[in-house]
């Protein structure tokens, strides 16, 4: 069995110390021989400025990959432009292109009067900006402002036409989720790579408000196989690991042969997932 490509996500830390417990995190990632990470864009001017200089240090390593995030909210064509080609001058290669947030969470989400008014757009001018990889999202469960999954994969479709070469999943938890996407995507004339995006449970709490805001489905099982948890973090991480391995060996039987990993800057629960896939990997290749 080939082991699978793997990708982590990172995220852009608010303080020095948070920075450095990163770049150790990176270090210790670095083992897996990740194809890519992906740096997320912070919103507004200094989450954004933040996300530059987490780019602008990794890029210096020569030994990564990045695919820096690029959203089209509260921001100007020139200004998205003028960022993009910023990131060329490092060597940038890969984009996670996405609309971004609105101002206000539960609101209609309304462009910048100067800037592209959806992600298609963006899509359309990052290519001809240059010869990038262009990530894009894709949603097993429909996106809050979706009309259907109908809907959803129609946009996707029109995604792939822009000039985006791959789609990463919001998370999600159950095989069959994803495997009922895909098939409806392909059906839908969606041929590009559509990679599983895998989120290890730090915090079911927080997990529920992620939902909420993004549309994910938590199955009933998996808040029940975290209840009485909250101060036994031991336990918890170890359900969480358990429960992550299952879903990406049950991926991985169905075909499935690259993972790209929300590590949300806490890697110990993304390491043990990945070590023990690797062992599988190894064990059922010497066999």
């Amino acid at each position: 069995m080939k082991r699978p490509d793997i990708s982590f996500e990172l995220f852009p830390p608010a303080s020095a110390n948070g920075l450095d417990n990163l770049g150790q995190a990176v270090e210790r990632l670095k083992g897996f021989d990740p194809k890519y990470y992906s740096i997320t864009y912070g919103a507004g001017g200094s989450g954004q400025q933040k996300s530059n200089e987490l780019i602008t240090k990794l890029a210096g390593d020569s030994e990564l990959t990045l695919a820096a995030h690029i959203t089209l909210a509260g921001a100007t064509r020139q200004e998205i432009t003028d960022t993009v080609k910023s990131w060329q001058a490092l060597g940038i290669k890969r984009l996670v292109a996405l609309r971004g947030d609105g101002d206000v969470p539960g609101e209609a989400f309304v462009p910048d009067s100067e800037g592209f008014q959806d992600s298609i757009e963006l899509i359309a001018a990052l290519r001809e900006l240059g010869d990038f990889e262009i990530a894009v999202a894709a949603y097993p469960d429909p996106h809050p402002d979706s009309q259907s999954l109908a809907a959803d994969l129609e946009f996707l479709k029109r995604k792939q036409d822009a000039g985006a070469t791959t789609a990463i999943t919001q998370f999600f938890f159950e095989a069959d989720s994803y495997f009922k996407f895909v098939a409806a995507a392909r059906e839908a004339g969606i041929t590009i790579p559509i990679i599983p995006g895998i989120l290890p449970i730090n915090n079911i709490s927080q997990l529920k408000r992620f939902a909420d805001r993004c549309g994910a489905t938590i199955p009933e099982w998996v808040i029940k196989a975290f209840d009485g948890l909250e101060d036994n973090p031991e336990t918890s991480a170890a359900v969480a690991v358990s429960l992550c391995l299952d879903l990406c060996r049950e991926l991985i039987e169905g075909g499935v042969d690259a993972f790209h990993f929300y590590t949300l800057n806490r890697s110990p629960l993304t390491e043990a997932v990945c070590r023990l896939l690797a062992l599988q990997t190894e064990q059922k290749e010497a066999a």
